[in-house]
Formats: structure tokens, sequence, C-alpha cells
């Protein structure tokens, strides 16, 4: 069977159309030197004329003046913000404005018919300082196109942008004025240009044009809003360029159009470093002062209502911390409670609203009461949390089908507990110590053993106080396949024998001064007070720990219980 496979065409995009957002400064000045310069091209019978030499001076040195004026405060926006703006092409610019504005000085004052400086004015001294100008205000502009804006130099001395420059335009004053010959015919009166002018005009054009292609290539990529005025007035100026290649007298509508091209670009140019040194700074600082000014105004506000909303997360903390004390405190055993011919009585002062220690007492069967004591790693609602683990976990009688339950020794449920925890998804940083043991009504044996609990129970006899020692391996996260060995601990009791279970909280307290309560404390407290009931016992305890205390925040959850054999 022939299967036709159709292959989807590729589907053609519809082809971008010319965006020339951004660029409508730069097409209309375009189009203004356009009109400008053809316009007197094609009404030259009407338009061209030479002007009188007093008149046309008047325009030509004021002309001149203001563009020398706008280059020499071109060089010093540059020159005096030099300390804050490191870019190495505005100090380029800085040190060719200050060039050009010394050459176009010396041009000014040596155009014919002014006074001339050293020598006596001529059109070929004033055109020998043009196009130097000219060619360096190119050449300026063209190595500046292939400086990255971004590149920045350290520390430069601001003499370096101000002395060379000005001290090269004394050089070709010098040399303009002592030395003509080294410098080739541009105008013959009568004639008009020599072929060393035209020349000179185009390689001044051509920088230009290689100018506005770097700078045009900068624009696309970086957008800048300057560029475009930048680009205007590198288009006038090779409009200026293009018409003193046309003008027959340094007094005709050529000429003046030269310079009326020229006076608009130097204020373009202008504009641009203005813009990016002043104005922009400015705008960013007006903007800054604006924002802190409405942040000021609205801080207030904004303050009341984060309170607002940390009071209100606060309460409802304060309340999910009641809720959990009252569950913690509902799975806890009654404080006073009496177990055949056991009695028993515990206090428990949590560090915080709710405590990492726990304990319990299970009655098993007529025999055995089941007990334990234990201390969680950390405090508050994590702790809290994983004593309610601990609590749920213990698992002291294995049922068998027919019913008949078996009483699990103390090491033998401490070895369940830990294989259970260990596979939970507790933190590897969290973990208990505990001791669980179980009381035989019967004999009055107390068996128990220890997961690591840092406290020894004492077991007061006839007035004398000894503690029981005992070791084990906490219950933790420390590998599923070790299984600890715990042992069990018998110990033998009679009527009004009495035992403390304890964790470490109460013998951990300290003083003003920084001492510990201790173990040896709680002992005198036992052999002297351990002969009142179990309650009056326990005030004493918490009696002696206050006077101790004095008012010192407690750092740690204080719990114990007091077993009483009848």
């Amino acid at each position: 069977m022939n299967i036709k496979i159709k292959v989807a065409s590729k589907i053609k995009e519809p082809q971008k159309i010319l965006d020339l957002s951004g660029y409508q400064l730069v097409i209309s000045y375009f189009l203004i030197g356009l009109v400008m310069f053809y316009g007197v091209r094609f009404l030259e019978e009407s338009i061209y004329q030479i002007f009188t030499k007093e008149h046309y001076l008047i325009l030509h040195t004021l002309m001149e003046f203001i563009t020398i004026i706008i280059y020499t405060a071109s060089f010093l926006i540059i020159y005096y913000v030099g300390e804050w703006d490191k870019r190495l092409r505005m100090k380029v610019l800085a040190a060719v404005f200050l060039f050009v504005a010394g050459i176009d000085f010396w041009h000014t004052f040596s155009y014919s018919g002014m006074p001339g400086i050293f020598v006596p004015s001529s059109n070929q001294s004033a055109i020998c300082f043009w196009v130097v100008g000219r060619i360096g205000f190119a050449a300026g502009l063209l190595i500046s196109s292939f400086i990255p804006l971004e590149i920045k130099i350290r520390k430069i001395h601001k003499w370096l942008i101000a002395i060379p420059p000005m001290l090269l335009s004394f050089i070709f004053l010098f040399l303009v004025s002592y030395f003509p010959g080294i410098f080739p015919d541009f105008f013959i009166e009568g004639k008009g240009l020599t072929i060393e002018k035209y020349v000179l005009e185009y390689i001044i054009i051509i920088m230009l044009i290689i100018a506005f292609i770097n700078f045009m290539r900068e624009y696309k990529k970086t957008r800048s809003n300057e560029l475009p005025l930048l680009l205007s007035a590198l288009i006038l100026s090779i409009f200026s360029e293009l018409s003193f290649t046309n003008y027959f007298s340094v007094y005709d509508t050529y000429n003046l159009l030269g310079h009326i091209y020229k006076l608009i670009a130097s204020f373009l140019i202008f504009k641009v470093l203005f813009i990016v040194n002043i104005h922009h700074p400015y705008y960013k600082l007006n903007k800054a002062e604006k924002e802190i000014i409405k942040y000021a105004n609205n801080l207030e506000q904004l303050v009341q209502q984060r309170t607002e909303e940390i009071n209100q997360a606060n309460q409802e903390m304060l309340r999910d911390l009641e809720y959990a004390k009252t569950i913690q405190k509902a799975i806890m055993p009654v404080k006073h409670a009496q177990f055949d011919n056991l009695e028993v009585y515990s206090e428990y002062v949590p560090y915080e609203k709710v405590g990492g220690d726990f304990y319990g007492f299970e009655d098993l069967n007529d025999s055995y009461l089941a007990f334990y004591i234990g201390d969680v790693a950390g405090h508050g609602i994590p702790a809290a949390m994983m004593t309610i683990f601990m609590k749920q976990t213990i698992i002291t009688e294995k049922i068998f089908q027919s019913g008949f339950k078996e009483i699990f020794t103390p090491k033998e449920v401490l070895a369940n507990l830990y294989k259970e925890y260990n596979a939970t998804d507790f933190p590897l940083e969290m973990y208990a110590v505990m001791i669980y043991g179980v009381y035989n009504k019967k004999t009055k044996d107390l068996i128990f053993s220890s997961a690591g609990l840092n406290t020894y129970p004492l077991i007061y006899k006839d007035g004398i106080v000894e503690p029981i020692e005992h070791t084990g391996f906490p219950i933790c996260k420390f590998d599923k396949n070790y299984q600890p060995e715990f042992q069990n601990y018998i110990i033998p009791l009679k009527k009004g024998n009495r035992l403390l279970f304890y964790t470490d909280g109460i013998i951990e307290v300290s003083n003003r001064k920084g001492e510990l309560f201790g173990e040896e404390r709680l002992i005198k407290i036992f052999q002297k007070k351990g002969h009142l009931s179990l309650e009056k016992f326990s005030q004493e305890i918490l009696k002696e720990l206050n006077q101790f205390t004095k008012g010192v925040r407690l750092n740690d959850d204080v719990h114990y219980f007091i077993m009483e054999v009848k």
C-alpha cells in the first residue's frame, strides 16, 4: 500500500515593515539640511550674493563667537564633571572641543578684514585655520565613535585634557602665522577654491560619514535618547562641509550657509553633552528625591500597616501556640495519681508555651505499670510535635491472635522505638533521650532501660538518697541497619521508698552568677524534705528553684515526677 505524505510547506513570515521609530529627529534634520542646501542650489540665481565685507564680518564674527562659546562650554561641562564621569569617550571629546574652540578663535580674527593676531589677516590664513579646525573636529568625533561608552579610566589629571589641546592650537597659530609656506594654497582670489581645498573638505566629509555610521550602529544597540541629537549634528556638519566646497567668495551665500550649519550642529552637540552630564544626573536626582519624599510621606502609614500585619501574625502564632499547649497538656498524664500501691506526682514547667519534655504512665494490667520520661532536642512547636510522636510510638505490649498479651521488657520497647524513629522523615538534627520502665505492683520491683537520658534517677531509702547510674543510646537518626543494645536495670523496692525521675532542665538552671542548680543541690533537698508528702515535697523543690534563680528566665523545660511505694 502506497502512503502519500504531504510535507507542509514553510509558512513565510511577513516581511517586517521598516521601523523608523527613534529616527524621526535624524530624518527631520537631514530633510532640513537637504532643503536648505539644494534650495540655495536651485534658487542660486535669485538667492546667491556676495555680501559686503563689513556686513558679512559682523555675521561671521557673531556666529563664530557663539560656536566658540558653545565648544568651550562643552569642554567645561566634561571638565568639571570629570571626577564622577570616568568615560574615556568624554575625555577625548572634551580635548577635541577645546582644541576646535581655540582654532576657531584664531580663524575668526584671521578672517580677511579682521585685525589679525600676530600677522595681518588674509583669506589663506583664515582658511588654513578652518581646515585645521574641521579636520580636528572630524577626527575627534571619528576616534570617539570607535571608543565604547562603557570604557572608563580609573584616574586622569584634568590638565591632560586641557593643556595638550590648548598647546596644540597655539602651535598651529605659530605655524600659520610665521610659516604659511608649509600649507598649500586653498583659495585664489577671483578663481575660487583650489584642488587641495576640495580634497581636504571631502576627507573631512568621509570622516564624518564614518563617525555617523559608527554612532548609528551604537544607537541600534543601545537606543540611547541622546544619540539622535549627535547623529543630527553630524548630518548638519556634513552639509556644512559641502557648502564650503561651493563658495566662490569668502563673503558669499554658500560661505554663510556653511557657518549656519556649523552653528546649529555645535548647539546640538552641546545639548547632547548637557543632557548626558548635567540633565540626566539632575533628573535622576530629582526623581530619587521625589521617591524619597513619597516614601517619607507614606512611611508612617507603611510602618503602621506593617506593624498591624506583624501584630496580627504574632497573635495568630500565639493562638496556635495556645492550641498546641492545650493539645500537649491533654495528652499528658494527670499531675497526681495512685496506681494500687504506687503513688505518683509530677511537675512540668515548659521553657516556652509548649515544651520538648514528655512523660507518661500506663496501667498495663493487675501486675504491671509502665512509665517513661524523656527530653527532645530543641524547644517550641517542632519539639512538641516530636514528643507526641514519641508518646504515640511507644508500644508496651504484644497482642497475639489468641488474645494473649505479652508485656515487652523496657529494653525491647526502646529497641522498637529506635527502629520506628529511623523509619520516619524527622530531620537528622532532631533526637530524644529517655528512660522507659515498668513497675511490678506485686513484687515491688522496678525495671527500667535508658535511651541516653543524661540524668540519674534518685532513690530515697530511710533518709538516704543515692543516684542510679545508667547508660544507653539516644533515639536518633543513625543507621536503619544499626540496632543498639539497650540494658535492663532492676531496682527492688519496698514500702516507703521513693524515686525521683527528672530531665536535665532542673539541674542546668543557672542563677545571676552563672552557677548551675546541679544534682548535688537536688540530692540535698531530697534528703531534707523527702519525708514530706509528694505534693509538699514537690513544692519544696520549686521553692528552692525559685530562690536560687531569683527571676532568671529558664533556659530549658523543668520536668520531674516522684514515685512512692505504699
